[in-house]
């Protein structure tokens, strides 16, 4: 791997300070109330700098995703010490659940879902060639073919249902302000319904 010049590593440096600048703005004040101005002084840097690195606000939200879909691929990395997708799926659903929490946020979740909202740009929350649902389809299929799941829906409406749910709770636990514990509730949640609902 060639070893990054100086001017590539300076371009890191600001995208990064971008995006976490937006971040923190986002969450002070709302999406709505933050211009590219405001992201590119609180970042140390040139409205046509931010440009550079993103095409909009929105792109911000987006990147945000995939540092997501990235740690979900990490976290899949390690399923295989799971013998059964039963297994598996909670195991993931739990990490994903601790990520979201420890580490995006209360704050940060509620912007992703404001702006997928309200937002005209990418719907990536239900982009199905993510990692997220490559990730349940794969351990859905794995299930069916094991005998553990149900056979009589395919594996892809059956992701569908999961995701939803997922984002459901999400969703609730935002409508709520973190009022409750995420990662307690939703345990309980897919283990008494969602795999219920998907074994044989």
């Amino acid at each position: 791997m060639n070893k990054l010049t100086s001017r590539q590593l300076k371009a890191l440096e600001t995208k990064k300070a971008i995006f976490e600048s937006a971040i923190t703005l986002f969450k002070e004040q709302g999406f709505d109330n933050v211009s590219i101005d405001d992201v590119a002084q609180r970042a140390g840097t040139s409205k046509g700098s931010f440009y550079t690195h993103f095409k909009s606000k929105s792109q911000i939200i987006i990147e945000q995703f995939q540092k997501m879909d990235d740690h979900y691929l990490d976290i899949a990395s390690h399923l295989w010490q799971y013998n059964s997708a039963t297994e598996k799926l909670l195991a993931f659903a739990k990490e994903q659940l601790i990520f979201i929490k420890e580490k995006v946020g209360l704050d940060v979740l509620n912007i992703v879902y404001i702006t997928q909202l309200t937002d005209s740009s990418e719907k990536i929350v239900v982009d199905e060639n993510r990692p997220l649902y490559r990730i349940i389809q794969q351990i859905i299929t794995e299930g069916q073919n094991s005998g553990e799941f149900r056979d009589d829906l395919s594996s892809i409406e059956l992701t569908r249902f999961v995701a939803r749910c997922m984002r459901a709770s999400f969703f609730d636990w935002c409508v709520h302000n973190g009022s409750y514990d995420i990662v307690d509730d939703r345990e309980r949640f897919f283990s008494t319904f969602v795999i219920k609902g998907l074994q044989k």
